[in-house]
This record gives C-alpha cells, structure tokens and sequence, in this order.
C-alpha cells in the first residue's frame, strides 16, 4: 500500500461507489460503523513443475509494518479508487512481485467476505513464466518461494501470517478450486 492510495469503496450491495474512496490513514469502516465495503484483489499463482503442483508464496520484507518476515499470498491488495477489480489484481501483482498478468491470465475462483467490511476477490494463475521474472521494486517483499501442494498446509499454518495461518476456509476454497478445474 503506498500512502497516496485512495482505496475503491462499496455499496453493500457490491457495487463500487462513483468516485468515493477510502483513506486508510482516516476513519476506518471496520470500525466506524459505515456500512461501505472495501475491496480487496487476491491472486495466487500456481505451476506444474516435475514434483507436481506449487503455489508461489511471497515473503513480507523485514521493514513493512505489518507481518514482516511471515509469508503471504503470492500477491494482492486493495482495489483504488476508480479501478476495477481485474485491473487491481494485475497492479497488485505487478507491484507485489514484478510479475506481469494479464486479465486473461486471471481465472476468477471464489470470493471471500472478512471482518465486517471487506470483501475479497480470489484469482487463479496458472504461471508459464520463468522465476526470475519476479522483482521486488517496492520494497513491501523480500523473496518468492514455491512451495508444493501436499505440502502446502504444513507450510502455511507454520510460516504464514497469522490471519492467513487460520484461514481454514480460503486453503479448502482453493484446495476445491485447483481439483474441480483439474489441477490436482
């Protein structure tokens, strides 16, 4: 998150708000009260490699404020004011980890619904590039690391975020997505 962000709001209803954004540095709609949602985009890359499938994690960087050195999702982030949720998921990624997509390469997978006013979108991509087609310019990652599917939920409830280390039932919405499209 860079500090001159305005983050897109939400009607209830899931529709974005014309022009209204959310200042993080200011009042807080998980705490104010304020029924508007914000938008959150998640992309979670994945490959086929000779061991099998692997989804990419990235590890926070030691100077973020928050979670450093734990891992995290391969990336993702808050929509901003006036972008769309696709357009979001690429900027986050690009950012995040250098690594470019494109809204084809999105394959849409379910959405999640988390603390009282926020909403996220979770993206599939199945990654063809090479792993040196990650950078880390923003400072907010330190590495990327694949880490095999059998061993993903070790991997995550000892070296995740807390929030995500808990988060049974985004690992058994991924888990039901990568097996209905065949991926496992």
């Amino acid at each position: 998150m860079h500090k001159d962000e305005l983050w897109q709001v939400y009607a209830p209803n899931g529709e974005p708000i014309e022009g209204k954004g959310w200042d993080s540095a200011l009042d807080n709609p998980e705490v104010s009260g304020a029924e508007e949602i914000v938008g959150v985009a998640v992309v979670f890359l994945y490959r086929h490699s000779e061991t099998g499938l692997e989804l990419l994690w990235q590890k926070r960087a030691d100077g973020i404020d928050r979670y450093p050195g734990y891992y995290d999702i391969s990336a993702g982030g808050h929509i901003n004011l006036g972008e769309t949720i696709m357009e979001g998921a690429i900027r986050e990624t690009a950012e995040e980890i250098g690594a470019t997509v494109s809204a084809d390469d999105l394959q849409f997978a379910f959405t999640k619904s988390f603390n009282k006013n926020r909403f996220a979108w979770i993206f599939m991509v199945n990654w063809t590039g090479k792993s040196d087609d990650f950078h880390f310019d923003d400072k907010e990652v330190s590495e990327v690391k694949w880490v095999p599917f059998t061993e993903m939920e070790d991997f995550r409830k000892k070296f995740a975020k807390p929030p995500l280390a808990r988060d049974d039932l985004v690992f058994a919405n991924l888990s039901d997505w990568l097996k209905m499209h065949g991926e496992v």
